[in-house]
């Protein structure tokens, strides 16, 4: 089959030979290399241009600055293969990667395959991210609840290989607009709607660990972390709207609704408690319009009622109230049940500088 890999190209002009070294030297060479360059102020063109007269399996494209998302939409709108694989502009895949999600999708009949990262250097990655790049080998034939909030399965779409039928009849595409969390929302738009997923453990995809990747930035400034958690709560409103126009408004409620806190709580607790305020007043309306009913009715573990009783009871107080919108017990114990007692005292022992 014919493999797509669409790669997004914005200010990658260091690494971007190496990337596309690896992609060209792949043992499964039926390929196209869809490289869109989103407004790069570098010399990302010249180099896709040159790589583009060397080898046709190089497709370059030109467009104004857009974002990533927007920059692998059109690298879909522009794929021609059976499979579409996405790879940024400075990492690398391994040389039987092709071959491995070619079998994926012959052999095994998947219409989404994720399989594994490797972080380079490896020293770099804390355990918590190594871990979340690790699936399991599993199958899934239609959706269960596990593969979207059990499974190490996500984010990070560059693991994910996808049919090109398949994105074309559920419409797939990234969420523009978002520079954070538009993997999340990729997943959620992939994984209901699959007939067959493929987990792999196997290893495949390089991921490289720099300091210029927004993946990696530091939310410690007060700028940074409003930035952040816009785009999360941006996320969360991004997938509330795909899956309501898909009918499915009480489809995994109180999976997604616990993921949502988990994917909020931790930094809204780190805003003053007026902000605090503010960011629930914009998430939880959100949740029950969703869900065309209160988000609490769909709460099924102690813990999660809990915290939305605090947010109950916060939102009816003024906003100059002072005290913390959720107590820290109920958030200890619900991210105990969440995350369970070793990744939350890894990530204790993180803060501390304990451990990486």
């Amino acid at each position: 089959m014919k493999i797509s890999i669409v790669v997004p190209v914005y200010k990658a002009e260091r690494h971007l030979a190496e990337t596309l070294d690896s992609l060209l030297s792949q043992t499964h060479e039926d390929l196209e290399i869809v490289c869109v360059d989103d407004g790069s102020p570098d010399g990302c063109w010249t180099i896709l241009e040159r790589y583009a007269n060397e080898d046709p399996r190089v497709v370059p494209i030109r467009q104004e600055n857009r974002g990533v998302s927007a920059a692998r939409n059109t690298g879909i709108s522009h794929a021609t293969g059976d499979i579409l694989m996405f790879v940024d502009a400075d990492d690398t895949l391994l040389p039987h990667a092709c071959d491995r999600v070619n079998r994926a999708f012959e052999a095994e009949s998947a219409e989404v395959f994720t399989f594994g990262l490797l972080c380079d250097p490896p020293e770099a990655a804390p355990a918590s991210l190594r871990r979340e790049l690790s699936p399991a080998d599993a199958v899934y034939d239609g959706f269960q609840p596990n593969l979207l909030f059990k499974e190490y399965a996500r984010p990070y779409a560059c693991r994910t290989a996808i049919l090109h039928d398949f994105a074309k009849r559920e419409n797939v595409r990234f969420e523009e607009g978002l520079g954070l969390a538009e993997d999340q929302v990729f997943y959620f738009a992939v994984y209901p709607f699959s007939k067959r997923t493929v987990l792999s453990s196997e290893k495949l995809y390089v991921y490289r660990m720099n300091d210029e990747s927004a993946t990696h930035a530091a939310f410690d400034t007060a700028s940074a972390l409003h930035k952040k958690l816009d785009a999360h709560m941006t996320a969360i409103e991004a997938i509330c709207r795909i899956w309501s126009e898909r009918g499915l408004h009480d489809f995994c409620a109180a999976e997604l609704l616990e993921w949502c806190l988990d994917f909020t709580m931790l930094d809204i607790g780190r805003l003053p408690a007026p902000e605090q305020r503010t960011a629930y007043r914009r998430l939880m309306p959100c949740l029950d319009e969703h869900f065309r009913d209160s988000s609490e009715k769909f709460a099924r573990r102690g813990p999660t009622k809990a915290c939305l009783d605090d947010i109950k009871q916060a939102l009816a107080q003024s906003d100059g109230a002072d005290a913390p919108v959720i107590s820290k017990w109920h958030k200890a114990r619900f991210f105990l049940m969440r995350r369970g007692f070793v990744r939350c005292a890894e990530r204790v022992l993180m803060k501390l500088g304990i451990v990486k």
